[in-house]
C-alpha cells in the first residue's frame, strides 16, 4: 500500500511540473464514524489537511487529484455496577488516520481559476488507507462479564466523496467546502465501514 501512495505522490508532482496547474490547499475539521463486525462503533473528531492538484480546467469545471489527510481522536467512558463487585469504570482514548487518494470532478465555485460562481459541487472516487484504535467487546466466562479490548488495526479499500463549495470574497478565489466521505475496508482483519463529514476552507 505504501507503493500506491508513493506512486500517487509522484504523479501529483509530475502533474505540477509538466502542466503547471493549480495547487490548492484546504484545512478544516469534522467527524468520522467507523465500525465493523465484533467491534464497537467509534466516533472521532478530526482535523483535515486537503492538498489537491486541479487540471483539465474549463470556464467552470475541472478534474482534480488530491490526498485529503484526516487525523482524529476519540474518548469513551463506561461505568457499570455490580451488586458484588461494585462500580467498574473504564476510560479509553483512541486515534485514527485516514488518507485516501481521490479523483474528483468539480463544477462551479472552486473548480477553475477565475470562476465567479457562488456555489459549486464535486463528486469523486478513489482508494484509501485507514488506521486507528479499534475497540472490541468480549465475554470472560471466568468473571461472568463483558470486557473491552483496544488495539491498533489498519485496512485499505475503495472510497467515494461528494460535497459542495461556497465561494467567499469579492473574486471568489477562496471557498468553504462541506464534504461527505465513505470508505469500505476490504483488506486485513478490520473490514470497517467508515463515514465522515468535514468542513474545510480552501485557499
Amino acid at each position: 500500500m505504501k507503493r500506491v501512495f508513493l506512486l500517487a505522490a509522484v504523479c501529483l508532482a509530475g502533474i505540477t511540473s509538466s502542466h503547471a496547474q493549480r495547487f490548492i490547499n484546504g484545512i478544516g475539521t469534522g467527524v468520522f464514524v467507523e465500525g465493523a463486525s465484533h467491534t464497537n462503533t467509534k466516533a472521532s473528531t478530526v482535523f483535515t489537511y486537503s492538498p489537491r492538484i486541479s487540471f483539465a480546467e474549463s470556464e467552470n469545471t475541472s478534474i482534480s487529484v488530491g490526498i485529503p489527510l484526516s487525523v482524529g481522536f476519540s474518548a469513551t467512558y463506561n461505568a457499570t455496577y455490580d451488586s458484588y463487585y461494585g462500580w467498574d469504570e473504564e476510560s479509553m482514548f483512541g486515534y485514527m488516520v485516514n488518507a485516501p487518494v481521490m479523483v474528483n470532478f468539480n463544477f462551479g465555485a472552486g473548480s477553475a481559476q477565475g470562476c465567479q460562481s457562488r456555489m459549486g459541487f464535486y463528486v469523486g472516487a478513489g482508494y484509501g488507507l485507514h488506521a486507528g484504535t479499534v475497540e472490541s467487546e468480549y465475554y470472560d466466562p471466568e468473571y461472568y462479564g463483558y470486557y473491552t479490548d483496544s488495539r491498533s488495526m489498519a485496512t485499505t479499500g475503495p472510497a467515494a466523496n461528494i460535497g459542495m463549495r461556497i465561494g467567499v470574497g469579492r473574486k471568489k478565489r477562496h471557498n468553504i467546502e462541506i464534504s461527505t466521505f465513505y470508505m469500505k475496508g476490504i483488506t486485513g482483519d478490520y473490514k470497517a465501514h467508515i463515514g465522515g463529514l468535514t468542513c474545510l476552507f480552501n485557499f
